[in-house]
C-alpha cells in the first residue's frame, strides 16, 4: 500500500479549492489573503486485515480568517460550508483502487491567533478517514 496521506491530501485540496477557498499544504505564504485553508497534521498507520490493508488517516483542515469585527463568525461560517461538503455521507474515491470506507468529523476547535492585535481567528476541523484498497 502506498502512502495514503498523499492521496487524501490531494482529494481534500481539490474538494475545498472547488468550494472557492485558497488552500495551502502545511503553511501559507506571508502574503496570503485571508480567509484561507491549511491542510496540516496528517497522520496514518497501516493495519493488516484478513483480506488486505487498511489505513486510518487523520487530517486537519485549518480555517484561518483575519477580521477585527466578527471574531470566529467568519471562520465558523466557512467551517459550515466545508462540513456541508465533506461529511460522513461523502463518498471518497482515490487513485490506485483506494477509497474511504469511513469518514467522521473527530473534532472542531476554535483557536485565537498568537497576537490578539493581528485579529486572526482559526477553526480547525479534524477528520478521521479509513482508507482501504479494492
Amino acid at each position: 500500500m502506498l502512502n495514503p496521506n498523499r492521496e487524501i491530501k490531494k482529494w481534500f485540496y481539490t474538494t475545498i479549492n472547488g468550494l472557492g477557498f485558497d488552500v495551502y499544504d502545511g503553511l501559507a505564504p506571508d502574503n496570503a489573503n485571508a480567509p484561507y485553508i491549511i491542510l496540516d497534521d496528517r497522520a496514518s498507520e497501516q493495519q493488516e486485515g484478513k483480506t488486505g490493508f487498511t489505513s486510518p488517516v487523520t487530517i486537519n483542515v485549518d480555517i484561518v480568517t483575519k477580521n477585527a469585527n466578527f471574531g470566529y463568525k467568519a471562520a465558523e461560517d466557512i467551517s459550515d460550508t466545508i462540513l456541508t461538503a465533506i461529511n460522513s455521507n461523502t463518498q471518497i474515491t482515490l487513485n490506485n483502487g483506494f477509497y474511504a470506507s469511513s469518514l467522521i468529523v473527530s473534532a472542531i476547535r476554535n483557536l485565537d491567533g498568537l497576537n490578539p492585535l493581528d485579529n486572526v481567528f482559526r477553526t480547525i476541523i479534524t477528520y478521521k478517514i479509513i482508507i482501504t484498497q479494492n
